[in-house]
Protein backbone atom coordinates (compact mmCIF):
# COMPACT_ATOMS: atom_id res chain seq x y z
CA UNK A 1 0.00 0.00 0.00
CA UNK A 2 1.44 3.25 -1.07
CA UNK A 3 0.26 5.96 1.42
CA UNK A 4 2.06 8.72 -0.83
CA UNK A 5 -1.01 7.63 -3.49
CA UNK A 6 -3.40 7.60 -0.70
CA UNK A 7 -2.86 10.78 0.86
CA UNK A 8 -2.33 12.41 -2.81
CA UNK A 9 -5.61 10.71 -3.65
CA UNK A 10 -7.43 12.29 -0.49
CA UNK A 11 -6.18 15.73 -1.07
CA UNK A 12 -7.02 15.83 -4.62
CA UNK A 13 -10.57 14.41 -3.47
CA UNK A 14 -10.38 17.57 -1.30
CA UNK A 15 -9.79 20.07 -4.10
CA UNK A 16 -11.78 18.38 -6.85
CA UNK A 17 -14.85 19.35 -4.42
CA UNK A 18 -13.70 22.88 -3.05
CA UNK A 19 -13.21 24.00 -6.86
CA UNK A 20 -16.58 22.31 -8.28
CA UNK A 21 -17.75 24.89 -6.13
CA UNK A 22 -15.64 27.10 -6.51
CA UNK A 23 -13.78 27.79 -3.29
CA UNK A 24 -10.64 29.78 -2.96
CA UNK A 25 -9.20 27.21 -0.14
CA UNK A 26 -9.40 24.53 -3.05
CA UNK A 27 -5.63 25.64 -4.02
CA UNK A 28 -4.52 25.14 -0.58
CA UNK A 29 -5.44 21.24 -1.07
CA UNK A 30 -4.46 21.36 -4.46
CA UNK A 31 -0.51 22.22 -3.12
CA UNK A 32 -0.71 19.49 -0.59
CA UNK A 33 -1.99 16.89 -3.09
CA UNK A 34 1.31 17.96 -5.35
CA UNK A 35 3.41 17.92 -2.71
CA UNK A 36 2.75 14.10 -2.15
CA UNK A 37 2.92 13.42 -5.95
CA UNK A 38 5.98 14.48 -6.79
CA UNK A 39 7.39 11.64 -4.25
CA UNK A 40 4.81 9.18 -5.98
CA UNK A 41 5.93 10.07 -9.44
CA UNK A 42 9.49 9.73 -8.85
CA UNK A 43 8.93 6.16 -6.84
CA UNK A 44 7.02 5.09 -10.44
CA UNK A 45 9.19 7.02 -12.83
CA UNK A 46 6.54 9.19 -13.87
CA UNK A 47 8.96 12.49 -14.41
CA UNK A 48 7.12 14.70 -16.30
CA UNK A 49 4.66 14.34 -13.24
CA UNK A 50 6.54 15.28 -10.80
CA UNK A 51 8.25 17.71 -12.95
CA UNK A 52 4.31 18.62 -12.87
CA UNK A 53 3.35 18.51 -9.60
CA UNK A 54 6.75 20.47 -8.33
CA UNK A 55 5.75 23.35 -11.01
CA UNK A 56 2.09 23.11 -9.90
CA UNK A 57 3.30 23.75 -5.86
CA UNK A 58 3.79 27.43 -6.88
CA UNK A 59 0.76 27.50 -8.87
CA UNK A 60 -1.31 26.66 -6.07
CA UNK A 61 -0.17 29.75 -4.93
CA UNK A 62 -0.47 31.96 -7.44
CA UNK A 63 -4.20 30.58 -7.87
CA UNK A 64 -4.82 30.98 -4.04
CA UNK A 65 -3.67 34.67 -4.54
CA UNK A 66 -5.86 35.13 -7.62
CA UNK A 67 -8.90 34.43 -6.26
CA UNK A 68 -8.28 36.52 -4.00
CA UNK A 69 -12.23 37.13 -2.57
CA UNK A 70 -11.63 41.11 -2.44
CA UNK A 71 -11.05 40.75 -6.36
CA UNK A 72 -13.20 38.01 -7.74
CA UNK A 73 -12.92 36.84 -11.11
CA UNK A 74 -15.88 36.10 -12.98
CA UNK A 75 -16.12 32.60 -14.70
CA UNK A 76 -16.22 33.23 -18.53
CA UNK A 77 -15.92 30.92 -21.70
CA UNK A 78 -12.79 30.65 -24.41
CA UNK A 79 -12.77 32.97 -27.11
CA UNK A 80 -12.44 30.65 -30.50
CA UNK A 81 -8.80 32.23 -30.55
CA UNK A 82 -7.34 30.66 -27.36
CA UNK A 83 -9.03 27.58 -27.67
CA UNK A 84 -7.49 27.18 -31.00
CA UNK A 85 -3.99 28.59 -29.25
CA UNK A 86 -4.59 25.86 -26.13
CA UNK A 87 -5.38 22.97 -28.87
CA UNK A 88 -1.78 24.31 -30.38
CA UNK A 89 0.12 24.57 -27.01
CA UNK A 90 -0.73 20.53 -26.04
CA UNK A 91 0.09 19.30 -29.56
CA UNK A 92 3.02 20.84 -29.87
CA UNK A 93 4.03 20.88 -25.99
CA UNK A 94 2.97 16.92 -25.90
CA UNK A 95 4.83 16.39 -28.88
CA UNK A 96 8.41 17.88 -27.65
CA UNK A 97 8.49 16.47 -24.18
CA UNK A 98 7.91 13.57 -25.57
CA UNK A 99 11.20 14.18 -27.24
CA UNK A 100 12.24 13.79 -23.90
CA UNK A 101 10.93 11.64 -22.08
CA UNK A 102 11.12 9.13 -25.07
CA UNK A 103 14.97 8.81 -23.37
CA UNK A 104 14.18 8.05 -19.93
CA UNK A 105 12.62 4.85 -18.24
CA UNK A 106 9.04 6.54 -18.14
CA UNK A 107 6.78 3.80 -18.91
CA UNK A 108 4.30 5.69 -20.70
CA UNK A 109 6.49 8.68 -22.08
CA UNK A 110 3.50 9.95 -24.92
CA UNK A 111 0.85 9.83 -22.19
CA UNK A 112 2.64 11.47 -19.43
CA UNK A 113 3.23 14.16 -22.26
CA UNK A 114 -0.32 14.89 -22.64
CA UNK A 115 -1.41 14.45 -19.38
CA UNK A 116 1.50 16.65 -18.20
CA UNK A 117 1.27 19.39 -21.03
CA UNK A 118 -2.84 19.33 -20.84
CA UNK A 119 -2.90 19.43 -16.92
CA UNK A 120 -0.79 22.97 -17.45
CA UNK A 121 -2.73 24.28 -19.67
CA UNK A 122 -6.37 23.06 -17.93
CA UNK A 123 -4.46 24.18 -14.93
CA UNK A 124 -4.18 27.99 -16.18
CA UNK A 125 -7.36 28.14 -17.47
CA UNK A 126 -8.90 27.15 -14.01
CA UNK A 127 -6.74 29.81 -12.46
CA UNK A 128 -7.99 32.34 -15.01
CA UNK A 129 -11.90 31.09 -14.28
CA UNK A 130 -12.42 29.86 -17.82
CA UNK A 131 -14.91 27.15 -18.44
CA UNK A 132 -13.40 25.42 -20.85
CA UNK A 133 -10.68 24.70 -18.22
CA UNK A 134 -13.53 21.51 -17.18
CA UNK A 135 -13.39 20.43 -20.92
CA UNK A 136 -9.83 19.58 -20.80
CA UNK A 137 -9.92 18.00 -17.43
CA UNK A 138 -11.90 15.47 -18.35
CA UNK A 139 -10.03 14.27 -21.25
CA UNK A 140 -6.84 14.71 -19.25
CA UNK A 141 -8.21 12.61 -16.54
CA UNK A 142 -9.45 10.31 -18.55
CA UNK A 143 -5.86 9.29 -19.93
CA UNK A 144 -4.86 9.95 -16.26
CA UNK A 145 -7.11 6.84 -16.17
CA UNK A 146 -5.49 4.78 -18.91
CA UNK A 147 -1.97 6.14 -17.24
CA UNK A 148 -2.68 4.50 -13.91
CA UNK A 149 -4.02 1.56 -14.78
CA UNK A 150 -1.38 1.01 -17.52
CA UNK A 151 1.66 1.32 -14.89
CA UNK A 152 3.73 -1.80 -14.12
CA UNK A 153 2.18 -1.53 -10.35
CA UNK A 154 -0.75 -0.46 -10.91
CA UNK A 155 -1.79 2.90 -8.85
CA UNK A 156 -5.42 1.70 -8.56
CA UNK A 157 -6.36 4.70 -5.72
CA UNK A 158 -5.15 7.69 -8.04
CA UNK A 159 -6.85 5.84 -10.75
CA UNK A 160 -9.80 5.84 -8.96
CA UNK A 161 -9.14 9.52 -7.95
CA UNK A 162 -8.76 10.22 -11.54
CA UNK A 163 -11.96 8.41 -12.37
CA UNK A 164 -14.16 10.50 -9.82
CA UNK A 165 -12.21 13.83 -11.26
CA UNK A 166 -13.51 12.68 -14.55
CA UNK A 167 -17.07 12.57 -13.20
CA UNK A 168 -16.63 16.10 -11.45
CA UNK A 169 -15.29 18.05 -14.65
CA UNK A 170 -18.62 17.21 -15.81
CA UNK A 171 -20.33 18.62 -12.45
CA UNK A 172 -18.01 21.65 -12.47
CA UNK A 173 -18.47 22.49 -15.49
CA UNK A 174 -22.46 22.32 -15.48
CA UNK A 175 -21.76 23.54 -11.52
CA UNK A 176 -19.33 26.69 -13.45
CA UNK A 177 -22.10 27.40 -15.74
CA UNK A 178 -24.67 27.80 -13.95
CA UNK A 179 -22.69 30.65 -12.54
CA UNK A 180 -21.45 32.22 -15.58
CA UNK A 181 -25.44 32.53 -16.32
CA UNK A 182 -26.76 33.93 -13.16
CA UNK A 183 -23.62 36.30 -13.04
CA UNK A 184 -24.97 37.51 -16.95
CA UNK A 185 -28.21 37.76 -15.84
CA UNK A 186 -27.85 39.50 -12.60
CA UNK A 187 -25.75 42.26 -14.99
Amino acid sequence: MNYLEIGATFFGLLQGFLVMINKRSNWIAYSMQMILMIFFSLSVHLYGDAINSFCYIFVGVVGFIIWNKKDEKEIQSCSWKERVLYLIVITLGTFLLFLKLKNTNDPLPLIDSFTTVSSIVATYYMIMKKIDTWVIWFVNDLFYCITYWLLPEKALYLLLLNLIWTFMAVGSFINWKKIMNKNRSDL
